[in-house]
């Protein structure tokens, strides 16, 4: 592969990034991706130090001197962005209720779920719980870059239709203080007519304590099957991929028609976990923070964001390992020192149980230095007019730079095995966004993100926006 000089925004490198990242004390805390987490034996201990106990980025090598770094990866084809939603805050996800209406529903992280029109947003939310949530953006550690906390996700019953209910996984605050927050999973209903969803309706079905302000993941979608996959993370405590006595690092599959003992919801007879020890819910496990996941078929495809290296991309599938934190991406990673070797090793879990390696990986910066991603943003495969996408998946990078709104697009070419080849699409104008979330209804592909920088505060600023790819 050619590798040429790019005609998108100027990519950070290292050292500009950890310079920037150590001067508002955020020790290389990017979205989430902090660079120094606590070893896996360590319990948070309320303070409001970094998990390393330093403000001070590592050293870094001198950056060459080229001020804009080269493409990483190959080059896709163009595309076009038509803006359809403008004056959200942090937008996080695209779903629809497969009810007959088209109806386009947008998340926004501060708590309120709107329907897209032909026109843009209506003007009166399909729902709101920002009364519901923790106090977003309020009281964080000085080494927190982004609030991670908030509306995550929504999905709506395969039966909406008839029985108008829908799912949201939101954080909430505690009454007595001693933890950070709740992650809640809650079951609402809508009206007879389905146009507002009633919050008094609201029935929650797990709630799990938080740590920390980050790695919650949060997607929730239904499968073929019926049941509800929900996206948990590590919840900035790396050992917890590895644990099977609870829920953080893994995707959960649930119920939600069922009940089995006292639980508000059924667990499916076929999880793998059933009978063995460990949580039922439990599907999958060893991962990090899985940001968010989507189907194609009946293949559940996770973007998983890393820590100290490397992005990845994985194949859910029942029972299986993904790795962390003995793993990041194909590579071995040291949990106590948060470093990942350069080289693919082969690992196996403690009860010799073999790792899943990713479908997709790439590197936080090149060889040369210069930054190439942070945060994959997981997609879907798209199935539409546009050629360029037509039947690749469709992913994101949260950013690669502090200091202005840089996202990528990118695609992935699915096989049956082995690593899927990607491409970053040329997109005409440039992306002028740090990328939340991608989205899909009906034939059209939507890119969800926010026009402030990460150094800007984001979530103080109404600069989300909504695009639909054109050819």
């Amino acid at each position: 592969m050619q590798r040429q000089r790019s005609d998108r925004p100027r990519s950070t490198n290292r050292r500009e990034l950890l310079r920037a990242l150590g001067s508002v004390g955020l020790a290389g805390a990017l979205a989430g991706c902090s660079s120094d987490e606590s070893p896996p034996e360590e319990e948070p201990n309320g303070t409001e130090e970094p998990p390393n106990g330093t403000d001070e980025p590592p050293e870094a090598e001198e950056p060459p001197e080229e001020t804009d770094g080269p493409n990483y990866f190959e080059q896709g084809e163009a595309i076009g962005l038509e803006e359809v939603a403008t004056g959200l805050t942090s937008p996080n996800a695209l779903v629809t209720a497969d009810d007959g209406t088209e109806r386009r529903f947008v998340l926004d992280q501060v708590g309120t779920i709107h329907v897209l029109g032909d026109d843009g947003l209506r003007p009166t939310p399909f729902l709101d719980i920002s009364d519901r949530l923790v106090a977003i953006g309020e009281d964080l550690p000085s080494w927190v870059a982004f609030d991670e906390r908030g509306l995550l996700g929504l999905a709506f019953h395969p039966d909406f239709e008839s029985n108008r209910r829908f799912y949201v996984r939101y954080s909430a605050p505690t009454d007595d203080g001693t933890i950070d927050h709740l992650e809640r999973l809650s079951e609402f209903s809508a009206t007879d007519d389905g146009e507002t969803g009633v919050p008094d309706s609201e029935r929650v079905l797990l709630e799990l304590p938080w740590e920390r302000p980050l790695h919650q993941a949060g997607s929730i979608e239904f499968g073929s099957d019926g049941y509800l996959y929900g996206a948990l993370g590590d919840g900035l405590n790396p050992s917890n991929g590895q644990n099977l006595t609870n829920l953080n690092g893994s995707v959960i599959r649930i119920d939600v028609d069922g009940r089995t003992r006292d639980l508000p919801y059924g667990i499916p007879e076929d999880n793998p976990l059933v009978g063995r020890t460990g949580r039922d819910e439990l599907y999958a496990w060893g991962l990090r923070n899985p940001w968010k996941m989507a189907f194609s078929g009946d293949r559940l495809i996770v973007g998983d964001v890393g820590q100290a290296t490397w992005e990845e991309i994985n194949v859910i599938e029942a029972g299986s390992n993904y790795g962390w934190p003995l793993k990041e991406g194909t590579r071995c990673h040291n949990p106590q020192f948060g470093t990942s070797t350069e080289e693919r090793c082969d690992v196996e879990s403690e009860q010799g149980e073999p790792l899943v390696d990713p479908v997709v990986e790439f590197p936080h910066f090149d060889e040369e230095g210069y930054a190439v991603g942070f945060a994959v943003i997981g997609g879907h495969v798209h199935a539409g007019p546009i050629d360029a996408v037509d039947g690749s998946y469709l992913f994101g990078v949260y950013t690669n730079s502090f200091t202005s709104a840089a996202g990528r697009l990118l695609t992935a070419e699915p096989r049956e095995s082995g690593e899927w080849p990607v491409r970053e699409l040329q997109v005409e104008g440039g992306l002028d966004i740090q990328v939340l979330s991608l989205g899909q209804a009906g034939s059209d592909s939507y890119v969800l993100g926010t026009r402030a920088a990460l150094s800007e505060d984001p979530l103080s600023r109404q600069e989300g926006v909504v695009y639909r790819l054109t050819e």
